[in-house]
């Protein structure tokens, strides 16, 4: 087990990285380079493996060791000690415990756990603390809270279970997509310092970072990555209209890859910015000809990164 006090996440942006397919649903390593390479020169502080965008539940475990292995030897090529977060989180204690065990020996630095939710009505506040609690008396990896109600069904972590897991010492840190700013204010002034809070989304990472966040782990991170990261650097210059005429800017934008269009939105805004990008795996579809000119219209508040 690490500890809080000596593994900090830094502050910033966090991109959840796609795990790229070719043609024939295989994993594109190639692509996973090109795209770890492109956002190494944008300012982020780190990225993610293996979350809801990386679609984690399609991976076999020697997919989820090859993604790893495939981000830390990039890493270490580009001379960079950006963290790793990987994605962790399983339907059973054993599971989750299992994937941080494998995320570490494959070079990453810190495990974001989704809460278990396929026994949706039996996971109150008991059991989603002794979940928590147990994975990370044994990970190797600190523990990062992944509190994201849509990919678990419906279940939202609240406030009060999210402070009481923060006083383990192996549990570091909060990633909350819910939007709930409140609730976000609350942890910040709960919680010790060491405890860090990410919003889940870009489209509320202003009023994230005023209320006492440290960044986010953003999807649209991906596509606009210097324009996301902008946001904190306006806020934390203080210059707030600035970085409320962005933060307005971004939200078309954040919706078309998330909400509207998902992973295949994701993806098929990459294929327009960046010209790379592909499909997701089945059951997942790709776009149609009017959802994508659809897409192209979300983005265009944006201007193009190079």
């Amino acid at each position: 087990m690490q500890s809080n006090s000596q593994h900090i996440l830094p502050a910033g942006i966090y991109p959840p990285l796609p795990t790229f397919f070719d043609e024939h649903e295989e994993l594109d390593l190639a692509t996973l380079r090109r795209h770890i390479q492109r956002l190494a020169r944008s300012g982020i502080a780190g990225y993610v493996l293996m979350g809801s965008n990386g679609e984690a539940i399609h991976l076999s475990d020697e997919e989820r060791a090859q993604v790893m292995t495939l981000a830390r030897e990039t890493l270490n090529t580009l001379g960079s000690d950006a963290p790793i977060i990987a994605g962790c989180g399983a339907q059973s204690t054993r599971a989750t415990i299992a994937l941080c065990q494998q995320a570490a020996s494959y070079g990453a630095n810190f495990a974001l756990v989704l809460p278990p939710s396929y026994y949706r009505g039996r996971m109150d506040g008991r059991a989603l603390i002794a979940h928590y609690r147990r994975v990370a008396d044994v990970s190797p990896l600190p523990v990062l809270i992944y509190n994201m109600p849509a990919s678990a069904a419906g279940l939202d972590l609240d406030a009060d279970t999210i402070c009481t897991l923060a006083e383990h010492p192996n549990i570091m840190g909060v990633k909350d997509s819910s939007g709930n700013i409140a609730k976000l204010a609350r942890i910040v002034g709960t919680a010790l310092p060491t405890f860090r809070v990410f919003a889940g989304s870009a489209d509320f990472l202003l009023p994230s970072l005023i209320v006492g966040a440290v960044g986010a782990v953003a999807a649209l991170a991906n596509v606009f990555p210097r324009a996301v990261c902008q946001v904190q650097t306006l806020f934390e210059e203080g210059k707030l209209e600035e970085a409320r005429i962005l933060q307005a800017r971004i939200i078309p934008a954040n919706a078309a890859v998330t909400t509207v269009f998902s992973v295949a939105g994701l993806k098929a805004a990459l294929e327009h910015t960046a010209g790379y990008g592909g499909n997701p795996r089945m059951p997942l579809q790709p776009l149609t000809s009017q959802e994508r000119n659809r897409l192209v219209d979300l983005l265009q508040g944006v201007p193009l990164e190079e």
